[in-house]
Formats: C-alpha cells, sequence, structure tokens
C-alpha cells in the first residue's frame, strides 16, 4: 500500500514589509498557506535558482512559504535548509541515489543534467525519473507539515536570555515548548534491539535487523525514521520513549530483543506512543535457524508491514481525537488506509474510498489517496459486486495512472496499477507490473501474491501456490491474508486438487467472514467434493453477503480470456450451481 510524506516544517504567508527583524515579543498573524501546486512550484524555482541569491530571494518560500524560516531570513537560510532536509530525507542507503541526483543537479554549480545522469551510471531516462521523485517526495515533505504545524508567535530559533537566567538551576530538563513544531505524524526511531543470549558473537546479526528495520521503515510510504546511527547513542542506556521522542522529535518509539536459543530465534518488539509512554502494539514470534540474511529479510519486512499499519492506524486514531472538525487530507487519507488494513469487506471498501475521496477534495496530488482510491474502488469490481464495472476501471484507472506520474519508482504504485489491469482482463500486463514492483522492493508481499494470481489467471495455476506461500512468509498477519488463502484453494479447486481446495477456502472464511466471493467458492468447491448439504448452507450465507453475485455475472466478468483457465474456469459453474448460486441473465 501508499500514503503521502509527512515531514517537519511550519507554513504561513508574510504579512506586511517591515524594515527590521521582528521584535522578540511581535506576533505573526497566520494566513492561507499556499497550496500545494504552488508550494511544489516555487520549490522547483528555489531549487533551479539555487546559486542566484537574487532571484531566491523573491521566491515565495522565503514570503511566508515556509515560515520556520522566519520573516527575516534570506537566500542563505533557505539554501541551508534546503540542503540540510535532503541530507535527513534521502539519508537511508536505499535512497542514496536521490539524494545523490538531488545534489548533483541542483546543490553543485552549473551541473549539466546529462553530465549527472553519465556521472551516476544511470541512463537519462532513469535519471529524470529520479529527480521527479526525489523532488516531489521533497516537496510533499515540507508542504505537508506546513498544515498541521502551528504557528509561531517568535521567529523561530529566537531566545530570550532574561528567560534564560531565571531557569532554575535545579531544573534537569525542560518541558516541550508548549508552541514547537509537533513531530512528522508517522516519524520513529527504531532503538538498537537488545541481544538476550548475551553472546558477542549475535551482535553482528542483531544489529543487522535494527540497520535494515530502519532502512525498511523509512522505504514505507510516510513514515519519517531516524537514522540508524543515531538511534545508536542510545543503545544500553535505560529506555524513557517520551524522552526520546522530545530529544528526537518523533512520536513513536521502537523497542525490542532478539534471544539466539541454538536451532530457534526469538523475536520481541514493542511500539510505544513518544508524546504518552503508551505501548500501541506488540509482537513476539520464533523462526527457525536459517540463512541469516534470508531469515533477516523475512524478519525485518514482517515487522516492517505490521509497524507501518499500526502507525497509520494510531495517527487515524490521533485526527478524530484531537481535531475531528478540521481534518486534513492526509488525516482523511489515514482513516482511509485504517479502514482498507480491516478485514476487507463491501463495506470497509466502500468506507476507505469515502476517505480517500474526502482527502482527494483537498489535495488532488495526495499520492495515498489516489492509490487507496483506486484500490478500494477496484476491490469492489473484482469481487463481482460492482454495478457500473465500466466506469469504475476508468475512476480507478486515471487514479492509478496519475499516481504512478507523481511517484513512478513506487513499487505500490505500480502493484495498484497491476490490480486495475488485472479487472481490466490484461493479466499479462499486470503480471509484468507485479514483477516490476518486486525489483523495485523485493519484499513486497502483496505483489509476489499477486504474481501467483497472475499465473493462476494465466493457466498456469500449479504455480500459484509457491509465490503465494512467499507473500505468507513476508507478511504472516497481513490484512490481506484471507484472500491469499483463497487464491491458493481456488487454484487448487481449478486443477482439480478440490479437497485440498477446500482447506484453503475453509481458512478464507474462517479469517474473514465477511467476504461474500470467498464463501461463494467454497460452497462452489463443496458441492463438487459431494458436500451438498454444507454447500447450501454456505451458499446461503454468501448471498446475504453478496446478493447480487450470480453465475451469469461470474461467466460475464471473467478476469482472462487464457483457454487453459476458461476450461477449468466452466468445470467449477457446475459446482456453484449444485450449491444453488443464482442463474442469473446474461447481459
Amino acid at each position: 500500500m501508499m500514503i503521502p510524506d509527512p515531514p517537519p516544517g511550519t507554513n504561513m504567508e508574510d504579512a506586511a514589509a517591515r524594515s527590521g527583524p521582528p521584535s522578540a515579543g511581535a506576533v505573526e498573524l497566520p494566513m492561507r498557506a499556499l497550496a500545494y501546486a504552488d508550494f511544489a512550484a516555487a520549490l522547483k524555482e528555489a531549487l533551479r535558482d539555487f546559486h542566484s541569491p537574487d532571484l531566491l530571494a523573491r521566491n515565495p518560500l522565503l514570503r511566508g512559504g515556509i515560515s520556520s524560516l522566519g520573516r527575516s531570513a534570506g537566500p542563505v537560510d533557505l539554501k541551508a535548509l534546503l540542503s540540510e532536509t535532503v541530507s535527513t530525507l534521502f539519508g537511508n542507503p536505499r535512497d542514496e541515489k536521490l539524494r545523490r541526483v538531488i545534489e548533483l543537479t541542483y546543490f553543485q554549480p552549473a551541473s549539466k543534467q546529462e553530465a549527472v545522469a553519465d556521472r551516476l551510471c544511470l541512463s537519462f531516462g532513469t535519471y529524470r525519473r529520479h529527480l521527479t521523485t526525489g523532488r516531489h517526495r521533497l516537496a510533499r515533505w515540507l508542504w505537508e507539515s506546513s498544515l498541521s504545524a502551528p504557528i509561531k508567535a517568535e521567529p523561530p530559533f529566537a531566545t530570550t536570555p532574561a528567560a534564560e537566567e531565571e531557569e532554575p538551576e535545579s531544573k534537569t530538563a525542560a518541558p516541550p515548548e508548549a508552541n514547537a513544531p509537533a513531530p512528522p505524524r508517522l516519524s520513529i526511531v527504531v532503538l538498537p534491539l537488545v541481544n538476550m543470549s548475551g553472546n558477542a558473537q549475535d551482535d553482528p546479526f542483531v544489529d543487522g535487523i535494527t540497520e535494515t528495520l530502519t532502512t525498511d521503515l523509512s522505504r514505507c510510504s510516510g513514515v519519517y525514521a531516524i537514522s540508524r546511527s543515531t538511534a545508536y547513542a542510545y543503545k544500553g542506556k535505560p529506555i524513557d520513549a517520551r524522552q526520546i521522542g522530545r530529544e528526537l522529535g518523533v512520536r513513536y518509539v521502537l523497542e525490542g530483543s532478539v534471544q539466539n536459543a541454538g536451532e530457534r530465534f526469538r523475536f520481541n518488539a514493542q511500539l510505544v506512543d513518544a508524546e504518552s509512554g503508551t505501548h500501541l502494539w506488540a509482537e513476539r514470534f520464533d523462526k527457525q535457524r536459517a540463512d541469516l540474511l534470508d531469515m533477516q529479510d523475512e524478519v525485518t519486512a514482517r515487522l516492517a508491514r505490521s509497524i507501518h499499519m499500526e502507525l497509520i492506524a494510531a495517527e487515524s486514531r490521533r485526527a478524530v481525537r484531537e481535531h475531528p472538525d478540521h481534518l486534513d487530507a492526509v488525516d482523511h487519507t489515514f482513516r482511509g488506509w485504517a479502514a482498507w488494513n480491516r478485514h476487507l469487506s463491501l463495506e470497509a471498501a466502500q468506507q476507505a474510498r469515502s476517505f480517500f475521496e474526502a482527502a482527494l477534495r483537498l489535495d488532488e496530488h495526495n499520492i495515498g489517496a489516489l492509490l487507496g482510491f483506486a484500490n478500494a474502488t477496484m476491490s469492489e469490481v473484482n469481487m463481482y459486486a460492482s454495478t457500473d464495472r465500466a466506469g469504475q476501471i476508468r475512476a480507478a484507472e486515471a487514479a492509478a495512472t496519475k499516481a504512478l506520474a507523481l511517484a513512478p519508482d513506487s513499487a505500490d504504485a505500480h502493484v495498484t496499477y497491476g490490480t486495475v489491469l488485472y479487472a481490466m482482463r490484461a493479466p499479462e500486463r499486470a503480471l509484468r507490473e507485479f514483477n516490476f514492483a518486486i525489483s523495485l522492493d523485493g519484499n513486497l508481499a502483496i505483489a509476489h501474491a499477486y504474481v501467483g494470481v497472475m499465473k493462476f489467471l494465466l493457466g498456469r495455476a500449479q504455480e500459484t501456490r509457491t509465490h503465494v506461500e512467499k507473500a505468507m512468509r513476508l507478511s504472516p498477519r497481513d490484512p490481506f491474508l484471507f484472500q491469499w488463502h483463497f487464491f491458493i484453494g481456488l487454484a487448487d479447486a481449478y486443477l482439480g486438487r478440490v479437497v485440498r481446495g477446500i482447506e484453503s477456502l475453509r481458512k478464507t472464511v474462517e479469517i474473514n467472514p465477511n467476504w461474500g466471493h470467498s464463501h461463494f467458492m467454497l460452497a462452489g468447491a463443496l458441492a463438487l467434493a459431494g458436500l451438498l448439504e454444507e454447500a447450501a448452507e454456505v451458499c446461503a450465507v454468501a448471498r446475504r453477503l453478496a446478493p447480487h453475485f450470480t453465475i451469469a455475472k461470474f461467466h460475464a466478468e471473467a478476469p482472462s480470456d487464457n483457454p487453459v483457465f476458461l476450461a477449468q474456469r466452466r468445470n467449477f459453474y457446475e459446482g456453484l450451481r449444485l450449491a444453488g448460486v443464482p442463474e442469473g441473465q446474461v447481459s
């Protein structure tokens, strides 16, 4: 899944020009913030004019676009802010090329783009995609917090000497300032995991888990992860999540441990709200000893996916709790993804879509909302519940295409576009999108699952289980786990392994009893196995959940024209009839 990067910073328009810097007690009046499109355009100009102080001085970002600079800030301050933000935002190893592209293009004097591409050993097309992606992330990072950060009454970094002199000497730690900028919404630090075995030989593996998890989280959409080197300053020290949150400016702290028990490793992780100290989520699981790097990848992929979903859910609750009447586009997007990450049903998909639509009304360039809208819309189509299939596919395709244009190197965007192609009965093209998403992020579980589904649609159902089980290993508690069991079960049923398929289809309805489509397929498989009474009972439940489903609709909306797939599907129609699924009318 993709949501917008929530960056640090503040934003307000400037007031009337002054002849000198504002006094310490001056109060600045809040004014209307720049719209995202204007902000992004101003940032692009600032990067282009990085070495032209006279042009930078007239840039809207210095005239209220970024209020943390203060009214007296000049081109030097803006250049310092841009340089520091690029270093922070693209500080993890996997974003190294994005950082280098931005720095060599804009921060090095008179660098030609072709020369930069050659220096980085990139084709010019790839270089341009990196440049667009990096610039968009930088703009989104700075702009998002401009909407959420409070406006200060004093110039940033201003101090009052008298007040400092009156500070009691016995005071060990000052409380956070009431009007200090709020931490980024999905900001987190991964503290060094504790090696519980006490064996120094395990330290490299445990430290590797910490580092890889930090990297994986930083790649999750919208997450601001503190660098590993900064987090390691807390290694071996007592943990006070609230103090760490204040010191690092993050909302969440992850702590945990690794224990080596010979042939088995035990992993513990806890997510803590750095503001209240409350434990939000915890997980403990064991892994059999295997290749250490493979095990490290599976463990960190599993944790990163779970933590990302928990961060979104926590921020969704926070928004409703703290400012329910003033939700911005990011708040609506978080609420949409929180609804989407619950067990899927028609009602949940429609609710999520309504949140994404609300976000897009406020910000039509919100990538997370564009992808969420497309996903929610496609789920309704692909569960045979749509009453306007063609119209919904067009709307989802437009949203996914726009998101891809904004973020061409986003694995999530390619997965979403793949689901649209799936609904458009283009499984070959969809398979290419899912494989490309995996090339961008090899640990993206849902992409592996969809590769298995596309092979099923292309008449290669015998290959489905391998790919979907890979997804299950990467994300064993994924909200779409029920759907992955469904894919395996249906592939087995189509291959004639009906009894084995029923086992997986039963798991599907046990995990998520609210998805009507899985009940219909289970009913058909039960009927083919001769269990007609149970098939009729399951069919009755399915008809209550999805009253518009018929055999005719199932036939007309086949997602592939592959002859092997269609022959296998025809055999399944008889099972649906025996179970009591309505025949319906062919349109």
